[in-house]
């Protein structure tokens, strides 16, 4: 008789039930992968990128490493630990991802479903409530380390040493200010404002934290000078016919001062009414419930005379909602048409920032900055102090990286204090070997007190009929430069300093004052000699500042913008001149009074910055300091310098006989009554720069008076026998 043979019984370890739940879980990986990427198309997916956000793919690749294990019999994905390191690393970064959300948003959905879900949201409140954001964060990294040990095999002993090597490079100050509050409903931050945290409370569950966003700055910092080192011969030219033209330059100034800063005024401070910006953010919020906008204010950030409220508006609320409302904003903020701004969003952020006039305006002034650029000037090659930006850190960047800077702003905007405390910070900073300077000062009065710094190239230039020349004299310098770098086999300027041991070549910036002057009497000559240098001047420390108040088209040509990146605007009338200087409207709501818009090529956007300010009485400080260490210098240099700049020859030297066209021009002038350029240039059909050479001419010769601004020039004599009789070789000149 036969027995029959026993069932095998089905039980958790069967092999049935491990295919049977090994391709539930391989469909159950496989939905968690997608789920980032067709989370809407239904239930499942939206319900699971709820769950789990972002790292449900993770959380699939842990799931189908289970599955395949039991697929496979333990034969793939053998080693539990690695599926332990996925799950883990799942977990972490589920409260990663939670970690560095706004708190006002962990309530909102597709906020959560784009970070670490609800299971994050679970996992960081917990541990923000019981350790706080720095013990959670150290807790969320270290599992990570984990993780990453458990499914690669790597030792945490070796991961320990490589993160150690890597924080020796890292500041861990920078960390500050990065990381969030505590978690708590309503959270407000007020930021910038002088002094520490005062406690006070906005209502039961709101805080309020203040930041200081003053940097300590050295008191009595030095700048030693830089010592020569003897150049051997072979590195400047072994050919000695251009030992002349491309010589390099011995410094003078070796045992150079730089000014002293305990003079200048000191910076004026005044407390910050936190309150009365804690019931403005109040009324915003209030102004927008009323048009049925759910907005919020997250932070206020206190600039030295703006404040910026950060606005937080949830997800499918469009922003161009807030900016219709900015009338009924300013009316309920009192603010007067105009200068309130809002910026959307704000760079680096998911917020709306409105900007206001701050109501006790603490200005910028240059002693805070001179001790900042002078405690950190070996960072510069060409400093150029701007102020401090809207939550009070200090602004300075270097003109080498720029290369040329455009300035606009309407008259009391704070133009030519900005340019002054511009030149104040390269005179702080740069000996005359280092930095020569070459000013262009149509108003006559503004710059005239530079008159005589050792840093000057030639004195500053009032007559706008002599600037075309002074900048053939800066293109015939610049292509002299690069001849000079072509003899040592260097690219640039700071390549060939540094082959040289000491500034053997120094940096030139040419200054205009007021380009719409400039470009109304010499207009198409000036934009092409203009767009030359910008062009080619960076390699060899060629630089522009070109400063207008009237930012119009004419003014700054297209030709002019696009080869200038650096732009500051002041306050302008209206948004069509800001998308002159800055390709955007802005700056027609800015306050004046050094209020500004900075961009360069580095920004999509610009920022707002409140520039510094220095007085008559600071500027004329600095000046007579470095004016007391001028030394008699080479007159051959200098004298060619300005003969190049007064001839329009451009290049060294003046000629003293009369150019042939000399008794046309003389007849042309009596007979006018007034002299000037553009007048020669149309009776004789002649360029500029002959034009231009003949007046100086007939000045030379006594008929015509000197230069007055822009106005034309008198003419002295009433017959050309007065003049042409004085030659007493005058047929042989003529």
């Amino acid at each position: 008789m036969s027995r029959k043979k026993k069932k095998k019984e089905i039980n958790i370890k069967s092999s049935e039930t491990k295919i049977f739940f090994g391709l539930v879980l391989l469909v159950l990986g496989i939905a968690l992968i997608l789920t980032p990427f067709i989370k809407d198309e239904a239930d499942i997916f939206i319900y699971i990128s709820t769950l789990l956000g972002w790292p449900s793919m993770v959380w699939g690749i842990a799931v189908s490493a289970i599955s395949i294990n039991l697929l496979t019999q333990g034969k793939n994905f053998n080693k539990k630990i690695q599926i332990l390191g996925f799950l883990l690393l799942s977990v972490s970064l589920n409260t990663l991802l939670t970690f560095w959300i706004p708190v006002d948003t962990l309530e909102n959905t597709a906020t959560l479903q784009k970070a670490g879900g609800t299971l994050g949201k679970i996992i960081h409140v917990a541990l923000n409530d019981t350790m706080g954001d720095i013990l959670e964060l150290i807790i969320v990294l270290i599992v990570l380390i984990v993780a990453f040990s458990f499914i690669t095999g790597i030792a945490i002993k070796q991961i320990a040493e490589v993160i150690s090597q890597l924080f020796t490079k890292i500041n861990i100050n920078d960390l500050k200010g990065k990381i969030g509050s505590t978690v708590s409903e309503g959270k407000m931050i007020i930021s910038g404002a002088d002094g520490e945290d005062d406690g006070l409370d906005i209502d039961q569950n709101e805080q309020i934290h203040i930041q200081e966003g003053i940097h300590e700055i050295a008191q009595n910092p030095v700048i030693a000078p830089i010592s020569p080192i003897p150049v051997e011969p072979n590195l400047v030219d072994n050919n000695k016919s251009h030992n002349i033209d491309t010589a390099p330059a011995k410094p003078k100034y070796l045992n150079w001062k730089y000014p002293s800063i305990d003079k200048l005024q000191e910076p004026l401070k005044t407390e910050q009414p936190k309150e009365v910006y804690k019931n403005e953010a109040r009324v915003i919020e209030s102004v927008l419930r009323s048009f049925k906008i759910p907005a919020k204010v997250v932070e206020i950030t206190i600039g030295p005379t703006v404040v910026r409220y950060a606005l937080s508006i949830p997800a499918g609320v469009a922003v161009n909602r807030v900016k219709r409302q900015s009338s009924d904003i300013e009316v309920a903020l009192r603010v007067s048409r105009g200068m309130m701004r809002i910026e959307a969003p704000i760079p680096g952020t998911s917020y709306i920032g409105i900007e206001i006039p701050n109501k006790s305006p603490n200005y910028v002034y240059m002693k805070e900055m001179a001790r900042k650029l002078l405690s950190e000037a070996d960072r510069y090659e060409l400093p150029l102090i701007l102020g401090r930006d809207i939550a009070g850190k200090p602004e300075i960047r270097d003109l080498v990286n720029m290369p040329h800077l455009l300035v606009a702003g309407m008259t009391r905007a704070g133009k030519s204090v900005g340019i002054n405390s511009i030149l104040g910070g390269f005179l702080l900073s740069k000996t005359p070997d280092e930095l020569r300077l070459l000013l262009v000062d149509p108003k006559i009065v503004e710059m005239e007190a530079y008159n005589g710094i050792p840093h000057l190239l030639a004195p500053v230039i009032n007559d706008m009929e002599l600037v075309v020349n002074a900048l053939q004299w800066a293109i015939v310098e610049m292509m002299k430069r690069y001849r000079m770098l072509k003899q040592v086999l260097t690219k640039n300027i700071v390549q060939y300093n540094q082959k040289m041991g000491y500034p053997a070549m120094p940096y030139l910036i040419i200054v205009i004052d007021e380009m719409a002057d400039l470009m109304l009497v010499a207009g198409p000559e000036v934009e092409a000699k203009i767009q030359r240098i910008a062009q080619m001047g960076r390699a060899v420390g060629i630089h522009l500042i070109l400063a207008t108040q009237k930012p119009v088209v004419t003014v700054i040509t297209g030709l002019i913008k696009s080869n200038i990146s650096g732009r500051i605007a002041y306050a302008v009338p209206s948004a069509m001149d800001s998308r002159v200087i800055l390709d955007q409207t802005g700056a027609e709501n800015l306050l004046g009074n050094g209020d500004m818009l900075y961009k360069d090529q580095t920004m999509s956007k610009p920022i707002r910055i409140q520039g510094c300010f220095i007085s008559t009485e600071d500027t004329m400080d600095i000046i007579e300091q470095i004016k007391t260490q001028s030394i008699e210098e080479n007159e051959d240099d200098k004298v060619d310098i300005m003969k190049s700049v007064n001839s329009g020859i451009g290049t060294s030297g003046i000629s003293n006989e009369r150019d042939p066209e000399f008794p046309q021009a003389l007849q042309v002038v009596i007979s006018e009554g007034k002299a000037s350029a553009s007048l020669l240039q149309r009776r004789l059909s002649i360029g500029y720069n002959k034009a231009a050479r003949l007046m100086e001419q007939l000045e030379k010769a006594g008929a015509i008076g000197k230069q007055d601004g822009v106005k034309p020039r008198e003419v002295l004599v009433s017959s050309s026998s007065d003049i042409l009789g004085k030659s007493d070789d005058m047929s042989e000149d003529f």
